[in-house]
């Protein structure tokens, strides 16, 4: 009988109880990836974990030839003559991968070292701090254990400073096919086996209760009330980022990676210096702080190797937790391992938030911001134009070297001739279709949103009376504008609400191919930005910080026009607010594209997502290039979102 065999045989004497003592003969192979979260943790299979584990995370300990170790069990697709822990409790075990041992299993006594049980469900702790001293002030963690101790760090700076804190713990456990990205409404869905998930992300209900939870854990936690944004908030992340040098060898970036929202380039230049001047009373080999945002931080050099900024936070900034609406200023930090995993560090990233903190407290926010006389806005001299542009051939996606991988390969697109509206749609423009779709009882309006009559659950956009930042309200049966808003680019509203608005006008939505030729394709040239120089200058598009006399109001939009014609006189292609397309979001859609020249692409057949263009007056500059691509839920509604119609 061979002792597996015998285990079996024993649970089944003891019944449901467990034994105090027991053991398990196979080969040590190495651990699932993406596990570190779990700490100190051993794996089996399912029918050997269950002979002597209640639950999962459950805590025992596990002996080699008098060696002892408290570990964490889970379960992992080895088979049953396998199990798998990392290098560090091998060796303290006397284990080596790929041999075969017979090991001890013993429930955990009064006596071992202290090791808590740790489940992988999802799940959100709050740690209270003092809401006086740091009022609509706080940090977020929202994948506290996943990005290797982040939760640990927050709760610390919430029981040594008192800066109020969140983290989400259990999001992402890739290997059994759980992902959620819980600073946002986005999930990988597990693949059909269970084991691993599947690389494409996807926005639907389990992805918006997740992040709803998250989200609304963080607001509560700091008292904020309906309309109330943050002052000042932080999502704190973990990286293991790598980079290969010349030599071969493969080398962590020491690096922190950081985005800010609602600062001004000084201002982020500021908290830059402050950390530099401050770095080494934290840590002994401290490491580089970059804003991606910053000019001069586009790219940077790590031994001897020019690299580009790989995290950014856009989906997070633009429709997640870090929204504009959310927070008048806040901090996307990616942290290197250094400056978390080990103990006796996380103290000291606990005071550097807090010390950040005290720091933009005292400096920024006490600084007088200026802004001027708001301009009048009046109708553009193209306003309700339409432009036409003719059919051919061009160039789709960004040159190779340049922006996402979503924006590669380059394609040879043709597209007919058609007609795009020369502006965004406005304000005014969005109201007259209200208004004539209610008197024909097409739309209805409930809890401050318009819905579609005939599809309630497909919500066309918001209003001031359930979005304090939207500027369309509903007063005695009509639709109005909020005073001198008129010609601003309508924002909040969903898909579904800028399709009905084209249907209605005789109109129909661009595709994606359709929106970058406009955009970006004139005499043969294809033009990065949809200026007239094809740069991103800052007299010619709204973006962040940009300078415009919109500045420092919200939303951030400047009237459509107002910076003047773009290329096939079209304007604010690049900038002032994304703009939807009616094409359904793929990352990788331009590698399906493999004609020699694809004639009229439509994007997928279906998905969760549907893609948005041309970036906005809260994202850096980068982002409003003619090639850069994003996907969000069509029923979203944002105060940086808006659309133009084509025909």
């Amino acid at each position: 009988m061979n002792r597996f065999r015998m285990i079996l045989i024993v649970a089944e004497i003891v019944g449901a109880s467990l034994f105090a003592q027991t053991g398990f003969t196979g080969t040590l192979v190495n651990p699932p990836v993406a596990t570190r979260q779990l700490g100190p943790a051993i794996f089996f299979n399912a029918s050997v974990l269950k002979t002597f584990a209640e639950n999962e995370g459950d805590v025992f300990t596990f002996s080699n030839k008098g060696k002892k170790e408290v570990l964490r069990a889970y379960l992992f697709f080895g088979g049953d003559t396998t199990f798998a822990m990392y290098r560090e409790y091998a060796e303290k075990l006397g284990l080596e991968y790929g041999k075969k041992y017979s090991i001890g299993i013993a429930k955990k006594g009064n006596e071992e070292n202290v090791l808590e049980p740790k489940r992988i469900e999802f799940e959100v702790e709050n740690y209270k701090g003092n809401l006086k001293k740091w009022n609509g002030i706080a940090l977020g963690a929202p994948h506290g254990d996943c990005d290797n101790e982040t939760g640990a760090v927050v709760k610390l700076a919430a029981e040594l400073y008192g800066i109020p804190a969140t983290a989400a713990y259990g999001c992402r456990v890739s290997y059994r096919g759980i992902w959620f990205d819980c600073n946002r409404p986005l999930m990988k869905l597990p693949k059909e086996n269970g084991r691993g998930v599947i690389p494409e992300r996807v926005w639907n209900d389990k992805a918006e209760q997740k992040y709803k939870t998250y989200q609304d854990s963080v607001w509560a936690n700091s008292n904020l009330k309906f309309g109330k944004r943050f002052k000042l908030f932080t999502s704190f992340h973990g990286h293991d980022l790598t980079v290969k040098l010349k030599n071969g060898m493969r080398l962590e970036r020491p690096v922190i990676e950081g985005i800010g929202v609602g600062f001004t380039k000084d201002e982020l230049r500021k908290i830059k210096a402050f950390y530099n001047e401050h770095k080494n009373e934290y840590y002994k080999n401290p490491p580089a702080l970059y804003f991606g945002n910053l000019p001069e931080d586009r790219t940077y050099e790590y031994a001897g190797v020019k690299l580009n900024f790989f995290y950014s936070g856009l989906g997070t900034r633009t429709y997640g937790s870090l929204r504009s609406d959310l927070v008048e200023r806040a901090l996307h930090f990616e942290t290197p391992n250094t400056m978390r995993i080990n103990p006796n560090v996380q103290p000291k990233t606990a005071k550097l938030l807090n010390d950040i903190y005290a720091f933009i407290v005292d400096s920024i926010f006490t600084a007088e911001k200026q802004v001027g006389k708001i301009p009048e806005a009046a109708a553009p001299k193209n306003f309700g134009k339409m432009k036409r542009i003719p059919e051919g051939v061009f160039v789709m996606g960004a040159p190779e070297g340049f922006g996402w991988s979503s924006e590669h390969p380059q394609r040879n697109i043709f597209t007919d001739d058609f007609e795009i509206d020369a502006n965004e749609v406005t304000n005014i423009e969005y109201a007259e279709f209200l208004n004539k779709s209610f008197a024909r009882e097409k739309i209805i309006v409930q809890n401050g949103v318009v819905k579609d009559a005939e599809t309630v659950e497909r919500i066309l956009c918001d209003l001031q009376s359930g979005n304090p930042f939207s500027e369309l309200l509903f007063e005695d049966g009509k639709f109005l504008v909020k005073s001198e808003r008129e010609y601003f680019p309508v924002i909040y509203v969903s898909y579904f609400g800028a399709e009905k608005y084209a249907e209605f006008n005789g109109k129909r939505l661009p595709t994606e191919a359709e929106w970058e030729k406009a955009a970006s394709w004139l005499d043969g040239r294809k033009y990065l930005y949809s200026t007239v120089h094809g740069t991103p200058d800052e007299n010619a598009i709204n973006f962040e910080d940009s300078g415009d006399p919109f500045e420092g109001e919200l939303p951030g939009t400047s009237p459509v026009g107002f910076f003047g014609e773009g290329i096939n006189g079209l304007n604010d292609m690049s900038g002032n607010v994304w703009e939807w397309c009616s094409d359904y979001y793929s990352y990788t859609q331009l590698k399906t594209y493999n004609e020699k020249i694809t004639k009229n692409p439509q994007g997928p057949k279906s998905g969760s997502m549907k893609t948005i263009r041309g970036g906005a007056w809260n994202t850096e500059p980068v982002v409003t290039r003619t090639t850069m691509r994003l996907g969000i839920n069509p029923n979203a509604r944002l105060v940086n979102l808006g659309f133009r119609c084509a025909r």
